[in-house]
């Protein structure tokens, strides 16, 4: 934990719930050691800013929480800080037995299968998979070739990191839209803004028509496995529900069509494929290269910072800085005006205006 302090004014720097390079530098920046059990845990740090705003910047390990473990860690310590009672606090439970117990059990499936690559009735795994195989076929490439393709691409000038605002109103009549045309009975905000920056992500990037693409998102396990983790469980709770099409496909189809997709992707995500799935990412040959035709979003939507109360008064902004995946959607409430979201993603800067267009498009 870090203490730091700033001559600058939380007002110069403008709206703050946009990326900007300066946020860096609010977060403890620590050389990455090799070995991964050598590297913090948590690292925070506290600025203090000359308006007396202050900031509280954190960075944790992936092996220690995932995005709801990390939120509840934070209202947990927001609880303590601030100085309310103990008694009503939600505390976090770091235990990974429950979670191996269950997927370890002698009742629980098999893995069936030494390569990642094998492990066909896992949809997430066979739709990244299918995406070098395309490659390979049209060019006739062995498989490390095709890997090795994916892992070169850089766009020119390198990735941006974009922060798009769009208003409730706009997403309540598109989930009425939804349920209404496409018979739907139920439509989420998480499934209008993941399907809408699927679609303006895609259609931003060019691609080929015929080029099988993947949406792939990750979904909360902890109510779903058999029995339940509990709501407090800290550890890496989740797996990816996939979605694969042609490009033709995604830009061709009315919004509620690329919803029930979607939703239909959440439905497969059972106490057995959640097993399966865990298991199969102990398998050899993990490793997937960014890649232009996946997209990843992530739901922040569910976790409300302005709620959090250190004892300084409620947060009044929270901005994502740059992560393993710079190309990852993460859909975020708001704070700055009450009634909206905003989706920060990164891409090639060649291909940013085209984007911010797409997704101002609200021609449904």
């Amino acid at each position: 934990m870090i203490i730091a302090a700033t001559d600058s004014k939380l007002e110069e720097l403008g709206r703050l719930h946009e990326y900007k390079a300066c946020y860096e530098n609010l977060v403890p920046q620590l050389l990455e050691a090799a070995d991964v059990s050598v590297n913090p845990l948590v690292v925070v740090q506290i600025t203090r800013f000359a308006c007396g705003g202050f900031s509280v910047g954190v960075g944790s390990s992936h092996a220690l929480f995932d995005g709801p473990g990390a939120f509840n860690f934070l209202a947990s310590w927001a609880h303590v800080s601030s100085g309310k009672d103990e008694c009503d606090l939600l505390v976090p439970n770091h235990s990974r037995d429950g979670l191996l117990h269950a997927i370890y059990s002698p009742n629980s499936s098999p893995a069936d299968a030494s390569s990642i690559y094998e492990q066909d009735h896992i949809a997430a795994i066979q739709d990244l998979y299918s995406i070098p195989m395309q490659a390979m076929a049209s060019n006739d490439r062995c498989w490390e070739t095709a890997l090795a393709t994916f892992s070169q691409i850089d766009p020119p000038g390198g990735l941006q990191l974009v922060t798009l605002c769009i208003g409730k109103e706009v997403v309540e009549t598109w989930k009425g839209l939804a349920i209404e045309q496409g018979k739907l009975s139920k439509c989420s905000t998480f499934d209008v803004l993941c399907a809408h920056i699927w679609k303006a992500r895609v259609k931003a990037l060019m691609l080929h028509p015929r080029t099988n693409i993947c949406l792939q998102f990750p979904v909360d396990c902890r109510s779903r496995m058999d029995p339940p983790l509990g709501k407090n469980f800290t550890g890496n709770a989740f797996v990816l529900a996939s979605v694969s099409c042609k490009v033709s496909d995604l830009l061709q189809e009315p919004l509620h069509n690329t919803i029930w997709r979607i939703q239909a992707a959440k439905d497969v995500i059972t106490d057995e494929y959640i097993k399966l799935y865990a298991k199969a990412l102990e398998s050899s040959d993990k490793f997937f290269p960014s890649m232009r035709e996946l997209t990843i979003v992530t739901d922040w939507l569910k976790f409300p910072f302005n709620a959090l109360d250190f004892g300084w008064g409620k947060v009044s902004s929270a901005a994502i800085l740059a992560t393993p995946v710079p190309e990852t959607a993460f859909l975020m409430l708001n704070l700055e005006q009450s009634a909206g979201f905003l989706v920060r993603i990164g891409i090639g800067r060649q291909h940013v205006q085209d984007l911010i267009t797409n997704f101002n498009n609200f021609n449904y």
